[in-house]
């Protein structure tokens, strides 16, 4: 028996107060309790929407701490599902074609001089490719609007994953140089690095980046498979 609007409305303002953050994660959670409700209903129960959705919570759930350990839970396993993913796309593109272009790369770098102007054009172009996988990220899933109050589930982890080169290349300019950071002498310039190990370090970041692209189109595509009616 389908539940009206009232009853749905009902279930709404019960789960507000149940502390999930992710509006994907928000309505599974809704639909399984609605579906639940509405098979008690279908056997002729009348209880109140109340009661039903009390007893709901408390059998299938094991009450309001039960709802909030699910929905911590389920984010949990879609963090774990895209480091999974993004590592499998990594994978995916480590291959002869790839292995071929990093030693190239790291070839030219052998006839470079190794000056901190190659190390700085080295650094420049790794910021401009971590630049553009969270750029790509940001663009591509703007359009998932999640209601007011709540965030997306796909949005956020998967910034995340495309937000890593950009947190690579933040620690290796500072972590090599963190033990003279509170020398009175301390200047704040790059480490400096041979340009093969520079180029070597640019070829991973230009996989990750086709990774996270890669990503990005996965993840938008199953979010839509699931709510179609979720992007503006």
């Amino acid at each position: 028996m389908k539940l009206d609007y009232w009853d749905l409305d009902c279930i709404h303002t019960r789960m507000k107060s149940y502390d999930i953050k992710y509006q994907e994660i928000y309505n599974e959670l809704f639909d399984h309790i609605v579906t639940a409700i509405e098979e008690k209903r279908a056997v002729d129960n009348s209880s109140s929407i109340e009661r039903l959705y009390t007893e709901v919570v408390d059998t299938q759930f094991g009450g309001y701490s039960g709802i909030e350990r699910v929905a911590k839970s389920h984010e949990d396993g879609y963090k774990k599902k895209v480091m999974k993913l993004v590592w499998g796309n990594f994978r995916h593109y480590l291959n002869y074609q790839s292995l071929i272009f990093t030693a190239v790369l790291i070839g030219i770098s052998f006839t470079l001089p190794p000056t901190k102007l190659t190390a700085f054009i080295i650094a420049m172009m790794m910021i401009v490719v971590a630049i553009h996988s969270s750029a790509y990220a940001y663009i591509k899933l703007r359009r998932i609007k999640p209601s007011k109050g709540k965030t997306s589930l796909v949005y956020s982890h998967t910034i995340a994953q495309a937000n890593l080169p950009m947190m690579f290349l933040y620690t290796l300019v500072w972590l090599p140089r963190l033990p003279a950071i509170f020398n009175d002498t301390y200047k704040r310039t790059l480490p400096h690095f041979h340009p093969a190990i520079l180029a070597f370090e640019l070829a991973l970041v230009l996989i990750y980046d086709m990774s996270c692209m890669r990503l990005c189109q996965q993840e938008l595509k199953g979010f839509v498979d699931v709510n179609p009616n979720a992007l503006d």
